[in-house]
């Protein structure tokens, strides 16, 4: 069992404030330490820590500090003031346009999560982000506009040339917005060879109005029921454009688009791993159902770059329409030259979108920060040359739109989210590179460890196995006390097609079940996936290719999101996601001697190489906490991990206070426990010593 909230390691392993990570030498001093957080003097110095850890930006510890304040001093009413409080700053803040984390934005997400639980209430007798391509594909229009991007042409159609697709079912749009270059000629020549491969592609020329209005008369070009809509600068593996169409054809009718996942870069925001529901999609590459277009009546043509799909995405969840995201279906997309490159049009057309937007569909307070952001961006120094010009041309423009966005605002049951400039929360590592997966991948062990009452979460943490890009997993399910779940994971092998199976046992405990999923994994690597966790889909992906990449690891681990969850009976009712963050302890290249001290890896986090459970044995037995602690020291000595710095799986916690408070309690009672087994188990020139 992962330690699992910060305020756990806090109370069971003290921290100097000034930063500088404290280790021990035996036992004694440990408890030495431990009772010195708990003394009256420590307490009343908590003001002191909490500046301390604002100067140095450790917001995540200011919260674990309020929260353990929080439990010795009238825990309720504190608590009650604590978010009194906050809830006043926060409106303050939100209504200044400072504040990125907005009632909105939470309530977008809380519906996706409820979409998630409704979805998973029993087992779903289909998956469309498993879904296999039908003997009988739908035709597709593909819309794609140029402006002066010849040199992007010749690989762009040779990746439409390979793709797996009927080619007689395929029809190419190009609409040229005026281009300069040799685009033009280029997009002929292209048009021919098409022909000569069986696809029929035309050519449109007209005048730069963007690219939402260039999207309008490509796609109102044809009459194909799905219309994918594509940038000219990205390639295609050959399947993505049949899985997308795959798993729109299993979609349910009130889903409208579906996004293609881009690399090397992937698109940051979130989507719900177990079901591909997000508030907004990407328009660099995506399938779009044809009524839904002409349902909303195709993009607003207001917007001339940058934002126009995420107001194409409103508009259609304004209107009752469900978006998905399809890791399955993969796209090269060389949206740019370096990292974190900052494109004058992206800045200037981004900031309009974000504006504009917040008339049209943002709360009051949301439309009224429109005018302290606007201030901001004339006042801030420039990005680039001419900056402020562009945005005052664009305030001015937002003037003259304002009446009519105003007018045009609907009540509709669905929530748009801001968040600052942007738009939905984003899992860190924008920009950690992924490349193509190597036809010879190893084989990958997923064991979960559940048991009887857990079934809709242990169908989510399935689901998000079976959405893995990684092609080569099998998922072992060893249920602790029972068989009652094998029915579940026989359903959902079938339904996903995926490789699962499910072991029952007596009721022997969590670390001798997981031990037994270890002895009956094949992979060449493990991970271990708790039954109310869920991994995004390249969780496998990017840590395998960390390790390929790194020979002399063993083991690779990521970024993960702690999640607060409020539940009544976890497993059987519904449940809320109160939060998520990650635990700035979890921000930790490898240290051996940081580990040695506390464990800064979140178990579903990490994937390691089997050989090492044949070699050094697997979770201690009689351990049902901190038990991957002593795991990974034992897999540490003489070995390295490697770390990653993308967000790529979630775990939850208990929102509850008393319920944390009872686990810390768990965790601090097994922290002297675990050191000593370390000790024994390896020798104590496993602890880092003091000076």
């Amino acid at each position: 069992m992962q330690i699992k909230t910060e305020s756990t390691l806090q109370s069971a392993v003290p921290i100097n404030p000034g930063g500088r990570q404290l280790s021990y030498n035996d036992e004694k001093l440990l408890l030495e330490l431990s009772a010195m957080r708990n003394s009256t003097c420590w307490r009343i110095t908590w003001p002191l820590r909490i500046v301390a850890y604002i100067v140095r930006g450790h917001f995540d510890a200011v919260n674990s500090e309020l929260a353990a304040v929080a439990k010795w001093l009238t825990p309720n009413l504190l608590l009650r003031l604590r978010r009194s409080g906050m809830a006043r700053l926060r409106q303050r803040l939100i209504t200044a346009g400072f504040y990125v984390n907005n009632s909105e934005g939470d309530a977008a997400l809380a519906a996706i999560v409820s979409m998630r639980n409704a979805a998973t209430e029993s087992n779903p007798s289909s998956d469309p982000l498993s879904a296999q391509m039908p003997a009988e594909a739908p035709a597709v229009d593909m819309s794609i506009v140029t402006f002066n991007s010849s040199r992007w042409i010749s690989d762009f159609v040779d990746s439409v040339i390979a793709l797996d697709y009927p080619r007689s079912h395929m029809t190419l749009h190009f609409v040229d917005n005026g281009s300069t270059d040799h685009t033009v000629p280029r997009l002929f020549q292209a048009v021919e060879k098409l022909a000569q491969s069986g696809i029929v592609a035309n050519v449109v020329q007209q005048k730069n109005r963007g690219f939402g209005a260039g999207h309008n008369r490509g796609i109102r070009s044809g009459k194909a029921p799905f219309c994918l809509v594509t940038n000219i600068d990205l390639t295609f593996e050959p399947g993505s454009l049949s899985r997308v169409v795959a798993t729109a054809l299993s979609d349910s009718n009130d889903s409208a688009a579906w996004e293609l996942r881009q690399k090397p870069y992937e698109h940051p925001k979130y989507y719900d791993p177990v079901t591909g529901a997000t508030n907004w999609n990407s328009h660099a590459c995506v399938l779009i159902r044809r009524a839904a277009f002409d349902a909303i009546g195709g993009y607003d043509e207001n917007i001339f770059m940058y934002g126009e799909d995420v107001e194409f995405s409103y508009r259609l969840r304004r209107d009752g329409w469900q978006l998905r995201y399809c890791p399955m279906a993969v796209v090269s997309h060389h949206a740019y030259e370096h990292v974190a490159q900052v494109k004058p049009l992206q800045y200037t057309g981004s900031t309009f979108a974000n504006l504009y937007l917040r008339l049209k569909y943002g709360t009051w307070p949301e439309v009224l920060a429109a005018v302290p952001m606007s201030l901001w961006l004339i006042a801030r120094p420039a990005p680039f040359t001419g900056a402020r010009l562009a945005v005052a041309q664009n305030l001015a423009k937002l003037l003259v739109l304002a009446p009519a966005a105003l007018a045009g605002r609907r009540k509709s049951s669905a929530h748009f989210p801001f968040r600052g400039w942007d738009y939905e929360v984003a899992r860190e590592g924008a920009f950690v590179k992924v490349g193509p997966i190597p036809a010879d991948t190893p084989l990958v062990t997923v064991v979960t460890r559940t048991c009887q009452g857990r079934h809709k979460l242990l169908r989510q943490a399935i689901l998000s196995v079976a959405h893995q890009t990684y092609p080569n997993i099998e998922h072992i399910v060893v249920e602790d006390g029972g068989a009652q779940t094998r029915e579940l994971v026989q359903s959902l092998a079938q339904t996903t097609g995926r490789q699962i199976r499910h072991i029952g046992l007596g009721k022997v405990g969590r670390s001798p079940a997981g031990n037994v999923g270890l002895a009956a994994a094949a992979g060449r690597w493990c991970l271990f996936l708790d039954d109310d966790d869920l991994l995004f889909s390249d969780h496998v992906e990017v840590l395998a290719e960390k390790l390929r990449s790194d020979p002399n690891a063993v083991a690779a681990y990521s970024l993960a999101w702690q999640v607060p969850t409020e539940t009544n009976r976890t497993g059987v009712t519904d449940y809320i996601e109160v939060a998520r963050e990650v635990p700035h302890y979890l921000r930790q290249q490898f240290d051996r001697d940081v580990l040695a001290h506390h464990n800064y890896m979140a178990i579903q986090s990490v994937l390691f190489e089997r050989r090492l459970y044949i070699e050094r044995g697997g979770l201690e037995e009689d351990f049902d906490a901190l038990e991957d602690w002593i795991l990974w020291q034992k897999y540490a000595v003489g070995n390295n991990f490697v770390f990653t710095e993308k967000l790529t799986s979630m775990y939850r916690t208990p929102a509850d206070i008393v319920k944390q408070k009872r686990r810390d309690d768990i965790f601090q009672a097994a922290y002297p426990l675990a050191l000593a087994r370390i000790r024994a188990t390896l020798g104590s020139a496993l602890v880092p010593r003091i000076g």
